[in-house]
């Protein structure tokens, strides 16, 4: 007589669970949010012991580093592709539309990279290097756009200024708090608020003597 199938939970190989459980963990984030995410419910849409998912993460802080690490990744190798393309001006309007793309395409990811539930104290070392690898994009292109050298003081000024607008927008628009935005495709959106920041930007600069 043949002998019954094993589940997925009695053959699943376990050096090869980690992708798994990212992907489930990812995909249940977009679905449940954070708060529900949690290292059973993830073992349980793959279809493996909890204890298996712990031979890979220790705890749910390192499930969910390791996913927000993953994010700022994939956001760092966006800025890079819309950083090799065009000049000055025109690279930091393409990494803005990267990033805006980037956050619309995964709203859940992206407000976990960004929120509350990591502090220094808790982030995990691969979200520490893959946040900083995305803001170095971030620089590169900004200091292209300068003719600057890359850690000079105005750089890292302009910067600082750079993510904050363009995070700012991006936050705005996914949260929905912005009127109008829907009406508007990215490429657009992103040219006229880019023309209004240009605006206020010369409206407070100084008078020429």
């Amino acid at each position: 007589m043949a002998k019954p199938a094993k589940r997925a939970r009695d053959t699943y190989h376990v050096g090869n669970l980690a992708p798994q459980l990212l992907a489930a963990a990812r995909a249940l984030l977009e679905e449940v949010g954070p708060t529900k995410l949690s290292l059973r419910a993830v073992s349980e849409r793959v279809g493996v012991s909890a204890t298996a998912a712990y031979h890979h993460f220790q705890n749910r802080n390192e499930l969910i580093g390791q996913l927000a690490a993953q994010g700022f990744s994939e956001l760092a190798r966006a800025l890079q592709r819309a950083y090799s393309n065009g000049s000055g001006l025109d690279k930091l309007r393409a990494g803005s539309l990267a990033y805006l793309h980037f956050a619309r395409s995964n709203p859940a990811l992206y407000q976990l990279m960004f929120g509350p539930e990591f502090t220094e104290q808790t982030m995990i070392p691969a979200l520490q290097r893959e946040r900083l690898a995305a803001f170095g994009e971030l620089k590169r292109m900004v200091a292209d756009t300068l003719g600057q050298e890359l850690d000079c003081s105005e750089v890292r000024k302009a910067s600082v200024a750079a993510w904050s607008y363009t995070h700012g927008l991006t936050s705005l628009v996914i949260h929905g708090l912005l009127p109008g935005a829907a009406e508007y495709s990215d490429e657009r959106f992103v040219d006229r608020t880019l023309q209004g920041f240009a605006a206020l930007a010369a409206s407070c600069s100084p008078p020429a003597q």
